[in-house]
């Protein structure tokens, strides 16, 4: 008997130092790169511009100094960084590149963003006469410690606000920023949950576990199958029709569409779990929406 309980004893120990071990390492592995951005100015109303009309990637202009040319940053608060196009940004003279890292400055209205670490990524194409120059993705490092408003109704953002707005003072609630992802609570058919906000996922109005996307589909809708990429990974989406609503703090917003994906990646599937969350909201359902979020205070609205 004494053998037993000191083998489960050692079992139990066992256990806990894997769950303690497992919560440093992802604690760890999804922790950003320290911000390096340095930001002035408010910037004023930035015209969104959709890449195409099923809205799918959110495009915001920049400009560099003596340059007359516009470019574009994807506007994806799924990346806790800002980054660039390696493939893009050859022959942007603003921009210099060592070991990896950009150094530069540039303007979105009327904010300046300089830093001498941008992230660079093998990604993107040449740019082409008469095309949309995108050139990288604005990530949530321009977010943090700031005042930002996504006004979708009206299709602007506007980044470093200077205060909250009055109108907004009465729908104010808390969400979380932990490592610089925005986590929305929400009550999902009577049930806590928590919502990734990810605006790289415009298309989409909540991206889900299978489980939930069972549950709450309609049971004669049609299922939209569709293959798609995020970075390097190949995507299957099913999309299907629900009449469930996501109910926030002082805002209940009625669900048209669910959507479950395979072909994520090991990595994103653990911080989901790691997260507790249980679904990503893309700009989708948002659309008629203003988000205001204040990410030095841990406080939000959805207007």
């Amino acid at each position: 008997m004494k053998l037993f309980k000191k083998i489960l004893l050692a079992f139990s120990v066992l256990i806990l130092l894997s769950i303690v071990l497992g919560y440093f390492y992802f604690d760890r592995k999804f922790s950003p790169e320290k911000n390096h951005l340095q930001v002035k100015n408010e910037s004023g109303k930035i015209p969104m511009k959709w890449e195409t009309g099923t809205k799918d990637a959110m495009l915001l202009p920049i400009h560099f100094d003596t340059d007359t040319t516009t470019y574009y940053l994807q506007f994806d608060t799924g990346s806790p960084s800002t980054i660039f196009y390696k493939n893009s940004i050859t022959g942007i003279r603003q921009i210099s590149v060592q070991n990896n890292l950009a150094k530069g400055s540039f303007k979105i209205g009327n904010c300046e963003v300089k830093s001498k670490q941008f992230k660079i990524i093998d990604f993107g194409k040449k740019l082409e006469k008469n095309k949309l120059n995108i050139i990288g993705t604005i990530g949530t490092d321009l977010l943090e410690n700031r005042k930002t408003l996504i006004d979708f109704e009206n299709n602007y953002v506007i980044f470093n606000l200077n205060s909250e707005p009055n109108y907004l003072k009465k729908e104010i609630f808390d969400f979380k920023f932990k490592k610089r992802k925005i986590i929305i609570p929400g009550v999902l058919d009577g049930k806590d949950e928590k919502f990734l906000y990810d605006s790289g996922a415009s298309a989409f109005e909540l991206l889900t576990t299978k489980e939930i996307w069972e549950k709450s589909k309609l049971k004669k809708s049609k299922i939209k199958i569709e293959k798609g990429k995020s970075w390097d990974n190949i995507l299957t989406t099913y999309t299907a029709e629900t009449n469930k609503n996501i109910e926030f703090q002082h805002t209940k917003i009625p669900l048209h569409e669910i959507t479950y994906v395979d072909g994520y990646s090991k990595s994103q599937y653990y911080l989901m779990k790691y997260s507790g969350m249980s679904g990503m909201l893309g700009n989708k359902i948002f659309l008629q929406k203003q988000l205001y979020i204040d990410a030095k205070n841990m406080k939000m609205a959805i207007h």
